[in-house]
């Protein structure tokens, strides 16, 4: 852990500070209840929330052999050269002056062609995009990895801190693990928990998560609901309508389970659609959180 903060403040020193964006970030340290990380990739296997906690501190565990640690943003391991933003694409997209688009990783904004609230998150999060960033930025991890889509995958790093930082802890932005790509969930959960018991943003309007029984589109989500069936160790049924697919078994999945879900919902295959019309496929278990 020492290594990694001498790390962190040679690389800090390489760069200029931040006011404003120091001011919005802040460091957070998870507290230990029952959650286990049992991958290289850091994914939080599950995490614990009770309504009771919803106005005290995010209470989170993270553990790496059997041992608790602090969970700030890391510092980047790989660095781009110096970029220059071309165009605001929306929240979570944007086009480098070489071309090329960057899919941020580690959170989603919503879509510019939803509707309601939802358009009106969109909107503002792609202003404060275009607000908060610097005349130039970098990419991490560099080189970055590419989506299906021929994306860049990673985030931008500005000063002390990444993109993906200001607008989660601002409400703009859900957290969201896409391994291999998602060094940044411990922290950005940490940051969405604070922002989410403060009522800051998105989380103001009590819309969020919607009930998984009333789901009628595809797209991405954050549902709540009770398992309702058990098909087996890696498949559920949220409240008879959203089929959850696990990214491994758990044979210890109940019914009368309450489950906050998020991640791409599409719809079931053709065979399973009359009984259960939507599926979302976990990545992650950190994208699974049990209710009480």
């Amino acid at each position: 852990m020492k290594r990694v903060q001498q790390k962190a403040k040679i690389f800090q020193s390489t760069y200029a500070k931040s006011a404003t964006l120091s001011t919005l970030v802040s460091r957070k340290l998870l507290i230990l209840v029952d959650v286990s990380i049992a991958s290289i990739s850091a994914s939080v296997v599950e995490q614990f929330l009770s309504k009771a906690f919803t106005k005290a501190a995010f209470i989170a565990a993270f553990v790496f052999s059997g041992a608790v640690i602090a969970a700030p943003c890391p510092a980047p391991q790989t660095l781009s050269p110096l970029f220059k933003v071309d165009r605001v694409i929306d929240g979570d997209t944007v086009k480098l002056e070489d071309g090329s688009r960057v899919r941020l990783t580690g959170f989603n904004t919503f879509e510019l062609k939803d509707s309601g609230w939802k358009r009106d998150y969109a909107l503002r999060a792609k202003k404060r995009v275009i607000d908060v960033l610097p005349e130039a930025i970098q990419v991490t991890p560099w080189p970055a990895s590419k989506d299906r889509y021929g994306r860049l995958l990673g985030n931008l790093w500005m000063g002390e801190a990444y993109l993906g930082e200001v607008l989660v802890s601002e409400g703009l932005a859900l957290t969201v693990s896409v391994p291999p790509e998602n060094r940044l969930v411990a922290c950005l959960t940490s940051t969405e928990w604070d922002a989410r018991k403060s009522r800051i943003g998105v989380w103001s309007l009590s819309q969020l998560p919607e009930p998984a029984k009333t789901m009628a589109e595809g797209g991405f989500q954050h549902r709540v609901g009770v398992v309702t069936q058990v098909v087996d160790t890696t498949t559920v049924i949220l409240d008879g309508n959203l089929r959850v697919v696990f990214p491994k078994a758990d044979p210890g999945v109940t019914v009368g389970v309450r489950y906050e879900v998020r991640g791409w919902v599409s719809r079931s295959p053709k065979s399973l659609r009359r009984n259960w019309p939507w599926t979302l496929k976990l990545n992650d278990f950190s994208n699974r959180i049990r209710v009480f």
